[in-house]
């Protein structure tokens, strides 16, 4: 296996550029709390295929793919928490560091699996629309509504919901 090393350092970058904005985030909380919910179904679908469900939904999915996958620990450390910032919501290490190993992939991921949509691609976009979110028990806390987690086989078995800017958009048009 030959990693991505590009993909995966482009990916840092992305995520330590996400920042918390509480104005855009509470504008956004519909479509905040669609993309959580879309998260936890494919990351649960990427689980069940690759199995890796003991530790959804923040399992090592990439790692289960490729097993002899290595990114660059000093890479990953970059995504440590800044004791100076401010950021109440800042990108949680752990599904910071499943996002770039996920990267690192390259194109493996569709390869072995093209019915799977990115586990992955969900989250990256709830980060761009207004900031991260923090762990809770039993839930992930959006800062302005949460999502119960559920089990693995609940998630799985859901419907895909769009995703698509434009439908993100007119959820949040709705009063």
């Amino acid at each position: 296996m030959v990693t991505d090393t590009a993909a995966a350092e482009a990916m840092v970058e992305r995520l330590l550029a996400v920042k918390w904005d509480g104005d855009t985030a509470f504008a956004r909380r519909k479509s905040r709390a669609r993309l959580g919910r879309e998260f936890l179904r494919r990351t649960a679908q990427w689980a069940v295929a690759v199995g890796a469900e003991e530790r959804w939904p923040f399992s090592d999915l990439a790692g289960a793919l490729d097993p002899e996958l290595t990114v660059d620990p000093e890479l990953l450390a970059r995504l440590a928490p800044d004791d100076m910032s401010s950021d109440p919501f800042p990108v949680p290490p752990v599904v910071g560091e499943a996002i770039v190993r996920w990267a690192a992939l390259g194109n493996l991921p569709k390869e072995r699996f093209p019915e799977l949509d990115d586990p992955y691609e969900p989250m990256l976009a709830l980060f761009d629309r207004g900031g991260a979110y923090k762990r809770a028990p039993g839930e992930l806390n959006l800062g302005f509504s949460s999502i119960q987690v559920r089990t693995v086989a609940d998630r799985a078995a859901l419907e895909p919901l769009p995703i698509d800017v434009a439908a993100l958009d007119a959820l949040d048009q709705e009063s």
